[in-house]
């Protein structure tokens, strides 16, 4: 995903188990970009994100 959304300063993916995912921003324009852009999809599959 890093790949599509190129961050400006990065992302942390971490895999919480369970067909979850937490990805870490490490700048605010990023995180508006990426919730802003959705809806997201990664191999046919829906993503929901959602700040935490």
């Amino acid at each position: 995903m890093a790949n599509i959304w190129h961050p400006l300063e990065g992302v942390q993916i971490s895999d919480l188990g369970e067909k979850r995912f937490l990805f870490k921003f490490f700048n605010e324009v990023d995180i508006h970009r990426v919730i802003t852009g959705a809806p997201w999809t990664f191999n046919n599959h829906l993503l929901i994100i959602h700040r935490i």
